[in-house]
């Protein structure tokens, strides 16, 4: 009976303690759940560990694939920067927001005095701190006319618009901007992507032990590298002519008028005499010239002719002189026999 009641006594005394042990171990558990339910985002961090050690571990076995997941990493986040993700607006939001606008103006000005209005237009250049990029200057039969290329900074471009209206107000004006805020924002994003991926080319180069791993990643880095140029090329670009505006004015003046006409035909007889000779004698120059030329051009191909019917003609003069030889001598032979016959 005693050791009975002792082998309960011990079964109770266990089933007490493994009790307890499980309440401990439960406790515990969901102390430590609680904890990591409090921390920012451990599945994003055991993630990234673990594509971590993925990557260095395929960094090892296949450069090649190493290098295209190093792309479509990047893309990835290229496209969440582009799709407006946490990443991008919080970019964005730490930078200060500006819009980028390239403006253009074309400005036509009709003038009485040419030369004039060209000095005008330069001091007003001056004056609002632009510089002409590009000048042409002609002049035709009925007018004569200049076209400037100027640029000038974003923040002058209005001042001097107003500078060449007091110059002709009544000159054809057409301005446009041109909002290029999205593509610059895209590129940011791009260069950022194309970074990462070339730093991470950059240190996978570093530990590569293999030469054809080495190979395929400096491949890659290279492709990476040419696409960051082009991106902050167009980027360079951009930014060039959101600073500077674009301008360009032509200005003309008519040279032959009917008022200018008159003028001349209200001239003393001899001026227009000698006018009118001048201007035949001009254009039988011009004609005799033209005759020079055509003959000149023309004289290979008159050679060849002649020398492929002088030989035809001369046969046939020679033919035609036989001809008349025969004949005469028939006509003898005929005139010898007729008295005979009587």
């Amino acid at each position: 009976m005693r050791s009975e009641k002792e082998w309960l006594g011990r079964t109770a005394r266990t089933s007490w303690n493994r009790l307890w042990r499980g309440m401990a171990l439960s406790a515990v558990l969901a102390a430590l759940l609680a904890g990591c339910s409090a921390s920012n985002d451990p599945a994003a961090s055991s993630s990234s560990a673990a594509s971590g050690h993925n990557q260095a571990a395929d960094a090892k076995a296949s450069p090649g694939a190493v290098a295209d997941s190093q792309a479509n990493t990047a893309g990835r986040a290229s496209e969440g920067q582009e799709a407006g993700g946490p990443a991008a607006e919080t970019a964005l939001a730490a930078e200060p927001f500006s819009r980028k606008i390239i403006y253009t103006a074309n400005l036509v000005m009709q003038v009485e005095n040419y030369e004039e209005a060209e000095s005008r237009v330069q001091e007003a250049v001056k004056q609002s701190g632009a510089y002409i990029l590009q000048f042409n200057e002609n002049t035709s039969s009925s007018e004569k006319y200049g076209i400037f290329t100027i640029k000038v900074p974003a923040n002058g471009f209005q001042s001097l618009l107003d500078l060449l209206e007091k110059i002709n107000p009544s000159m054809q004006k057409n301005m446009q901007g041109q909002d290029v805020t999205e593509e610059y924002v895209d590129l940011t994003a791009r260069l950022k992507a194309k970074q990462v991926m070339e730093e991470r080319l950059v240190a996978f180069m570093e530990k590569a032990e293999k030469t054809d791993e080495l190979v395929a990643f400096s491949n890659e880095l290279g492709k990476v590298q040419e696409e960051i140029e082009r991106i902050q090329g167009r980027m360079r670009y951009l930014e060039q002519n959101v600073a500077y505006s674009t301008i360009e004015l032509r200005i003309t003046q008519k040279i032959g008028s009917a008022e200018a006409i008159k003028a001349q035909e209200r001239g003393p007889l001899m001026e227009r005499a000698a006018a009118a000779l001048n201007g035949t004698a001009t254009m039988l120059g011009f004609l005799f010239q033209w005759v020079i030329v055509i003959v000149a051009g023309a004289l290979p191909v008159l050679l060849l002719l002649a020398l492929a019917i002088v030989p035809v003609y001369l046969m046939r003069r020679r033919r035609k002189a036989r001809l008349e030889e025969i004949r005469a001598r028939l006509s003898e032979h005929n005139q010898l026999q007729e008295p005979k016959n009587e």
